[in-house]
């Protein structure tokens, strides 16, 4: 029998909540961009190089565009830090994943646009009818992305691209909103005005996949594509290692995970967390019951964060029951060192998945050696639960049963 007797606990917490850092004073930015600058003379700033190894991430259309060239990168270094750009590579990835939907694009939004050096990629893609936004939560970047994107016009002039030209000139007039307020993607499209509007979409911070807003899935028009850095792992840090995530909106009724293109090149990106509304726990809910056995913390965490409906708050208490644990499969690992045991269950709403508003799922796994036993649960909720997310819980225990 697997008996609750944990006695080492871990879990996946919350980090503070916010954005990036806002200037850190006119000196320290004055000696950051003569680094920066220096930099830009050698051979492996990424911001103005391709990176060894994404050679084959940019097609020939857009590694010749006016905007990836080096006067044009120059054109958007950073106001403050690092923070605010990404690398050369990056962006003509982006590009050349996105290429088909820009060149017949309406609408396309970066989110988190930093400096700008993007958008001017999309402004030579793009119709010269289109509408290219950029959202930044920095003040004072944003308004110097405006500047920027005047100077990116001039730049398109003299290389005689009146259509690029005339993009960049229309973002740096009134494509470019900054601040908490305007600015901030979890403030975007809240009341639902922009449903179904955006051909493309690119987020340029990484975040947790389970805190993707659905008013950002809801503004991609249909075969509308989203861009985004998706965590590889849940970290502690400022940053994280991220793969680029693209999500493709093929029907009105699509769900975001139905079309997955993920881009198997490692990346360091500032992380954004939502902020405590967005998971907020769920309102009329019920607050689920954690083993009694012993002080589990990563339950009672979660317990203080989520509210869930009935059905569900008694199949989160049944999934901590022995009888459920023991009716998991069960492997021995090899030369006899110990077994694995494994369980998956989804109850919905209702009953059945179709047409349920919510979903909660759980994934049970147990390895045991020498006596020694881990047993990790890890939630993930769906349509009305998307708030609980990809929550783990992980306990050790020196008595199971399983082991002996």
């Amino acid at each position: 029998m697997a008996r609750l007797s944990f006695f080492i606990l871990a879990v996946i917490i919350d980090l503070p909540r916010g954005v990036r850092d806002e200037s850190e004073g006119r000196e320290a930015q004055n000696e950051f961009l003569a680094a920066f600058d220096q930099d830009a003379q050698g051979t492996e700033n990424p911001y103005y190089t391709e990176k060894q190894g994404w050679e084959d991430e940019a097609n020939q259309i857009v590694k010749e565009l006016i905007s990836v060239h080096m006067d044009m990168r120059q054109n958007f270094r950073p106001v403050n830090n690092w923070g605010e750009v990404a690398g050369l590579s990056m962006h003509m990835m982006i590009a050349t994943r996105m290429l088909e939907n820009l060149k017949t694009a309406t609408h396309v939004a970066d989110i988190g646009s930093g400096t700008g050096a993007l958008l001017a990629v999309f402004a030579e893609l793009v119709p010269k009818t289109a509408v290219v936004e950029g959202l930044e939560y920095m003040t004072d970047v944003a308004d110097a992305s405006k500047q920027k994107m005047a100077e990116a016009s001039v730049i398109f002039k003299k290389a005689n691209n009146s259509d690029a030209e005339m993009v960049a000139k229309k973002i740096s007039v009134s494509g470019i909103a900054g601040g908490e307020l305007n600015g901030n993607l979890f403030t975007f499209n809240l009341d639902g005005g922009r449903d179904e509007e955006f051909d493309v979409i690119n987020v340029g911070f990484a975040m947790f996949e389970n805190e993707i807003p659905a008013a950002l899935w809801k503004a991609l028009a249909v075969k509308g594509k989203l861009g985004i850095p998706i965590c590889k792992e849940k970290v502690y840090r400022p940053k994280c290692e991220a793969l680029y995530h693209i999500y493709t909106k093929n029907s009105p009724e699509a769900v975001r995970k139905d079309d997955e293109l993920i881009i198997q090149k490692d990346i360091n990106f500032v992380l954004v967390r939502a902020p405590e509304k967005h998971c907020q726990a769920q309102e009329g809910g019920v607050q689920v019951e954690c083993p009694t056995l012993v002080n589990f913390a990563p339950c009672t965490e979660f317990s203080k964060q989520n509210r869930l409906p009935e059905d569900a708050a008694v199949f989160f208490k049944l999934v901590f029951t022995e009888n459920w644990m023991d009716n998991a499969t069960k492997t021995s690992l090899e030369n006899d060192w110990g077994v694995h045991m494994h369980r998956e269950e989804t109850v919905w709403q209702g009953g059945v998945e179709q047409d349920a508003r919510w979903g909660l799922k759980v994934v049970y796994d147990l390895d045991c050696e020498e006596g020694y036993s881990v047993m990790t649960w890890t939630f993930f909720g769906f349509g009305e639960l998307e708030c609980v997310g990809e929550s783990k819980m992980t306990a050790t225990d020196s008595h199971s049963q399983v082991c002996h």
